[in-house]
């Protein structure tokens, strides 16, 4: 029996936190490590959908749904937001205004969910309200799942990453993973990448440890052993090279 698709939210109610920047980095990182993935764009600004439109089809496919246009005048909402038969994995790319029927719907096909939270003193503060609301949430206190926090766009060593990390300490949330503040993710953004993809670029090769912590941690606590694959790794074939300063 086939296991069945699963799915990672990664949202905040916050926007600007770099949602799209972790959706689109990890669907790659699974792409990369062999797993049919599928990246759903709830945001009506359809960054990710943007963002697959320049990805070179040569590389690890992600498949996006555009979940955030209406269909069309003859189709259905279920045509339209169809996926491969073959999909294992979806990454969610949620949008920071969900509330009501939008959020409730995205709890109920979850089962992992991901808050990026920047190291900010206004971020934090909305960040941790986001988590509060999120766990006392009905659909949530009813079928609890996994709820990871990333520490993201980080400068190590500064006062506002002490700062966040205290925070992240007193949650009753893990910290997942932490993603430096290195314009190599601007430059992957930019061509449709993520820094897994890019195996020539130094800076991106300073991320991959934390993106293999992410889906280790995903993955363990997923569960099912068609996904228990191993951590992702670059891709084999060389891809289009990309200037980045090396953070």
């Amino acid at each position: 029996m086939e296991s069945p698709t699963r799915r990672i939210l990664v949202i905040n109610g916050k926007g600007g936190c770099g949602k799209t920047t972790i959706a689109t980095n990890l669907a790659v990182a699974y792409a990369c490590s062999g797993t049919n993935v599928a990246l759903m764009d709830n945001d009506p600004q359809g960054s990710s959908t943007y963002w697959a439109s320049q990805r070179d089809p040569e590389l690890p496919h992600v498949e996006i749904v555009a979940k955030h246009q209406r269909p069309g005048m003859y189709q259905t909402q279920a045509f339209h937001h169809r996926l491969p038969t073959d999909t294992e994995m979806i990454v969610v790319d949620g949008h920071s205004n969900a509330r009501g029927r939008d959020l409730e719907s995205l709890l109920r096909q979850t089962d992992i969910i991901l808050v990026p939270i920047l190291p900010s003193s206004i971020d934090i503060r909305a960040g941790g309200q986001f988590i509060t609301d999120l766990l006392t949430h009905r659909l949530f206190r009813a079928a609890p799942r996994p709820v990871g926090v990333i520490a993201n766009r980080i400068q190590p060593n500064t006062q506002t990453h002490d700062k966040l990390m205290n925070f992240l300490d007193c949650l009753d949330v893990p910290a997942v993973a932490q993603f430096r503040d290195s314009p190599v993710y601007t430059d992957a953004a930019e061509v449709g990448q993520g820094v897994v993809d890019m195996v020539d670029c130094r800076a991106a090769r300073k991320e991959t440890a934390q993106w293999k912590q992410l889906i280790s941690w995903i993955n363990e606590h997923i569960q099912p052993q068609s996904l228990a694959r191993k951590a992702p790794k670059a891709a084999e074939r060389k891809p289009t090279s990309i200037s980045a300063t090396s953070a």
